[in-house]
């Protein structure tokens, strides 16, 4: 397994360093412009942060899927599959360097906004007041605070590893069972967004039924539930996919 894993970096570790470059730019940007008090670059930088931590989590996620997909589809890794390993070692390897990667990239984002943060605040103080404000405006369900914060995003975290498992399941649907046929990335696809909708849907409909009003906002009790909600349909999707891959692919 651990071989499989460091088999699955090496294969992905360029495009994380492209997406750390970006990240070295845009927090050089906001760094200068803080030292320098030009408010137009602090802004873009901070902006341009925003946007490259929700691009590095996704992108992470969609390449370790078309990852899989040119495994199972092509012969360029057949030799993956020749290895004296499972498709639930294979998927495993597959799914802990993708999750571990991305959870990886959400605490390393989550302690630069920290420190960015502390930062500003040790710097002009205004981000306190900023904060306080955003507090006052949002009420006690909703305000922020370090733990809430990173619950709230463990919780995104677990959301999209769940993302990525079903989009395993989708493309293995599509390179399996439907064999490549024409359509099967189109169909897939829709499998896909059912899968995703309804669970959410029902995730919906559990909390609509048996929330009570202490859990409504971005509260312990609503997290944990979250967290244990979405990490489950992560194991299903995961067994479901690894038995189609030994059962019924053809590589």
């Amino acid at each position: 397994m651990g071989n499989l894993i460091k088999y699955e970096f090496r294969k992905t570790w360029i495009i994380k360093a492209i997406i750390l470059v970006f990240t070295a730019i845009f927090e050089l940007l906001f760094l200068a412009g803080t030292f320098s008090k030009n408010e137009d670059m602090q802004a873009t930088g901070i902006i341009f942060l925003v946007l490259t931590t929700l691009c590095a989590l996704f992108i992470i996620g969609i390449y370790g899927i078309f990852r899989l997909h040119k495994d199972i589809t092509t012969k360029q890794s057949y030799m993956l599959f020749m290895t004296p390993h499972n498709s639930y070692t294979i998927l495993g390897a597959k799914l802990i360097e993708n999750a571990g990667s991305i959870l990886l990239a959400g605490v390393f984002y989550m302690v630069l906004a920290l420190i960015d943060i502390t930062f500003l605040a040790a710097y002009n103080g205004e981000i306190v007041e900023a904060i306080d404000l955003i507090n006052e405006i949002l009420g006690e369900h909703y305000s922020i605070d370090t733990y809430r914060f990173i619950m709230i995003s463990f919780d995104m975290i677990t959301v999209w590893i769940f993302n990525i498992v079903t989009g395993f399941f989708a493309v293995t649907i599509s390179a399996s069972v439907l064999n490549g046929k024409k359509g099967s990335g189109i169909i897939s696809f829709i499998l896909y967004l059912f899968i995703t909708g309804f669970i959410e849907k029902l995730h919906n409909f559990i909390m609509d039924c048996y929330t009570s009003a202490d859990m409504i906002g971005f509260t312990t009790g609503r997290m944990v539930y979250n967290l244990i909600y979405y990490i489950g349909f992560t194991v299903v999707m995961y067994v479901i996919t690894a038995w189609i891959m030994d059962n019924k692919l053809s590589v």
